[in-house]
């Protein structure tokens, strides 16, 4: 119920604030424990009684900045070549496909910021710094890690995966952020424990299965990363809406033309993704911090969560 009240308002609200035709924003939340891997909320729309077609489980639209994280651990999962200080070049880069076309990305803000560590390059979103180290990393080890982390569909070997030209449902992006609010250990969602005959009788129970598939090292690098995105980089928004001092992860989400608006973060207790978007995939006008953003903090003030937790295992050492 929460869950639902936050997407309807806040789409209600952001559609008068800027000034965008009313009725025609659309979002999708799925809510899972980030241990368990449990589903604790799906919502399919702003109609949340709507029996047709759901948003949450079958919208698939391209997931820009949140593929961000798995490029990074990609590389914290090399420490002999990377660390959370690591510095890039956040330069302009150009790549020439089979088809002969440059692809030559840009930063949100059409600014370079020359060297930078590798965590200030992720808590600002920086396009080109991600596009520098992805292709010095490699397109397949970035792939096989999505997979590890729970991606199933098909996914292109492209450049521009590295900066979210795939297509996944709100759904498929829980499963991907739940690994990481694990802390590396995999489990696939699920809606359902048990089913039971009339008398209570147990039919047939669908256990928690659990395996490691990220080692917890370097995932406990990128999840300090992402707590560094809500405290001061793209997320800092969310101190509109959580005590001070509260620890979360998240990720902002941004496609071209500002047609998604993504918002995928975790508590201690819960993740939580967030999808804004007009359904004729036209323009919605709304960065991943002006739009699903704003639905995430308004649902986890309503939901009071825990606070995130990150204890560092002993193979991890800091200065």
């Amino acid at each position: 119920q929460q869950a639902e009240k936050a997407l309807a308002g806040r789409l209600q609200g952001l559609e008068e604030q800027h000034r965008l035709p009313a009725g025609k924003l659309q979002g999708a939340v799925v809510v899972a424990g980030s241990a368990s891997g449990e589903l604790l909320a799906v919502v399919g729309g702003r109609e949340s009684a709507y029996a047709g077609f759901n948003r949450a489980l079958d919208a698939l639209r391209p997931i820009g900045s949140l593929i961000k994280p798995v490029i990074y651990l990609t590389a914290l999962m090399r420490p002999r070549e990377y660390n959370l200080v690591t510095p890039l070049k956040d330069e302009p880069v150009s790549i020439r496909g089979a088809n002969g076309k440059v692809w030559s990305p840009e930063n949100f803000d059409r600014l370079s910021h020359g060297e930078v560590p590798l965590h200030t390059a992720l808590a600002n979103s920086y396009n080109q710094a991600t596009v520098q180290l992805g292709m010095q990393l490699g397109l397949e080890p970035v792939l096989e890690l999505l997979r590890s982390l729970g991606v199933t569909r098909p996914v292109e070997r492209l450049p521009s995966l590295l900066l979210g030209a795939l297509e996944l449902s709100p759904l498929e992006v829980t499963q991907l952020y739940q690994t990481l609010a694990a802390g590396g250990f995999y489990s696939p969602l699920r809606a359902i424990r048990e089913v039971q005959a009339g008398d209570g009788a147990s039919l047939q129970r669908y256990p928690l299965t659990v395996h490691q598939s990220v080692p917890a090292a370097p995932v406990y690098l990128l999840n300090r990363n992402l707590q560094e995105v809500v405290s001061g980089g793209t997320g800092r928004g969310l101190s509109r809406f959580l005590s001070k001092g509260f620890n979360v992860a998240g990720k902002t989400g941004t496609t071209d033309n500002l047609r998604d608006s993504w918002f995928a973060g975790y508590t201690g207790d819960m993740v939580a993704v967030v999808w804004v978007g007009r359904d004729d995939n036209s323009p919605a006008g709304l960065t991943g911090s002006a739009g699903a953003l704003q639905v995430w903090g308004d649902m986890m003030r309503r939901l009071q969560p825990a606070p995130l937790g990150l204890p560092k295992p002993d193979s991890v050492e800091t200065l």
